[in-house]
């Protein structure tokens, strides 16, 4: 998928949306989708039983994707590492993506993340002695238009040129029976698509849990239910954490904390500039004769074949619900706006009032947002999710007796710029932030080896300078 995420808009409309009067505030209102505490629905993960350690060498705030693999990273050069997940193992985001692994038609500072994590997961499940759920599987792009599949034929020779890392890229142009084959009963004579035969997934609700309980195996200590409040400095450094249940001295801190980074740096007084933006997914039963694999389809179809044979199906529909930071952060994100591939839909309601009383500052001795949220998520947006699974039907037949398994909301948090910030942060020498991602599964074996290489001082295999934290001051 083009990395026009930026099609996503998020909240940075509500000034105007709010000033386009009754007609529009009508829909709004009416529409599905609201920030509510919930509970995981990814495998539980036994936290570290007994009391906390007085000192580690890293102190990994976050039990995601991210948060999970960073921990392994130091674990592996010798590090003793604890790790502080306020509610449970990959609870939130990592337990409910889409959870594709691509590179197709990324951006040039997005495409090294990608293109090494799919290196990286291929050669996950035999490194850590488990199945993670991950499997190679091929996905098939459909072109919006001859302009989008001129622009792909561009990506992929520009791609060829950078792939690196020992591994060629393994993207091309298909058609014919190929393509027939691929699309597997399709109702449409579909003509000519972007094949990335490297491409994979990871069911969202396997994966990180089957690597937290890798990371236990090599002695990182894994608190849950166990929030983090601040950190704590000495000398001008970071010194250590503060949690719930007591201090852990640390000289270096990962924070890895999905949606809620904005919230705990602002207390530091450290602006991370990120806006919530919700989807929905579900899971439904496969079907024989379906296609295989990770399908994207001009006409509003996604879907990937998830490990147990259901399939993961995205309506790529966004909703932008307006809080209080959509007007803190409007003119970061105003060069957004104007629409674009992934419709999004703006959202009024209790949120907006929610955001209001939510705590920006609090004291280490005090009681905490991500104490009160300690699994927090977006509730689905049913008519989204019927109208994309009816798509998929009447696309291919094969599936007309499939039903709904499971459905679920998800949020994430982008930057203006749609990049991750994977940076030290100046004001807290030993405080490193590897956070802002909306391709979690994608970029996460990548982006928490170079947050590892920041954090330990040696040279990253990626360079981080676009992901640094200062790219916002200017």
């Amino acid at each position: 998928m083009q990395i026009s995420r930026r099609k996503l808009l998020l909240g940075v409309g509500a000034a105007g949306v709010l000033a386009s009067g009754a007609s529009a505030l009508v829909p709004m209102v009416r529409r599905d989708g609201k920030f509510i505490v919930t509970k995981s629905r990814a495998l539980p993960v036994d936290g570290t039983s007994g009391e906390l350690p007085k000192e580690a060498d890293a102190v990994i705030i976050g039990g995601g994707i991210q948060g999970v693999l960073t921990a392994i990273n130091l674990a592996e050069r010798g590090m003793s590492v604890t790790l502080f997940e306020k509610g449970a193992i990959a609870g939130e985001q990592s337990g409910r993506a889409y959870s594709q692994v691509i590179s197709y038609k990324t951006s040039p500072e997005i495409f090294p993340l990608h293109h090494y994590s799919k290196k990286l997961w291929r050669g996950m499940n035999e490194k850590i002695g488990a199945d993670t759920s991950y499997r190679t599987q091929g996905r098939v792009e459909v072109p919006s238009s001859e302009e989008d599949l001129a622009r792909s034929i561009d990506w992929i020779i520009s791609a060829r040129e950078t792939a690196g890392f020992g591994t060629p890229l393994n993207t091309r142009i298909i058609g014919g029976n190929e393509l027939t084959k691929r699309l597997a009963n399709a109702k449409t004579p579909w003509k000519i698509a972007g094949f990335e035969e490297d491409s994979g997934s990871v069911d969202p609700e396997t994966g990180v849990p089957v690597l937290a309980q890798y990371a236990k195996k090599i002695g990182v200590k894994i608190f849950t239910h166990c929030a983090v409040r601040g950190i704590e400095t000495a000398g001008g450094k970071v010194s250590g954490v503060v949690t719930e249940r007591g201090s852990v001295k640390a000289p270096s801190v990962v924070l890895a904390g999905g949606i809620w980074s904005r919230l705990f740096m602002g207390n530091l007084g450290v602006d991370i500039p990120t806006l919530n933006v919700y989807l929905s997914q579900q899971r439904v039963s496969g079907a024989p004769g379906a296609p295989r694999g990770n399908v994207h389809l001009p006409n509003g179809i996604h879907f990937r074949e998830q490990a147990d044979g259901t399939y993961a199906v995205a309506p790529r529909i966004f909703t932008s619900s307006i809080v209080k930071d959509s007007f803190l952060l409007g003119s970061q994100f105003s060069h957004l706006l104007g629409g674009g591939e992934l419709p999004l839909k703006f959202k009024l309601g209790e949120d907006l009032f929610n955001s209001f009383n939510i705590a920006t500052q609090w004291g280490l001795d005090e009681v905490t947002p991500f104490e009160t949220h300690r699994i927090a998520t977006a509730t689905q947006n049913n008519e989204h999710l019927d109208g994309v699974f009816e798509r998929m039907k009447a696309e291919f037949p094969v599936f007309k007796n499939s039903e709904i398994v499971e459905r679920w909301g998800a949020v994430v948090s982008p930057t203006a710029d749609e990049l991750p910030i994977i940076s030290e942060v100046e004001k807290y020498p030993g405080l490193v932030i590897n956070t802002a991602t909306i391709w979690g599964m994608s970029e996460g074996p990548a982006s928490s080896e170079v947050t590892a290489d920041i954090l330990t001082g040696k040279t990253p295999i990626i360079d981080p300078a676009p992901f640094s934290l200062s790219r916002f001051n200017s």
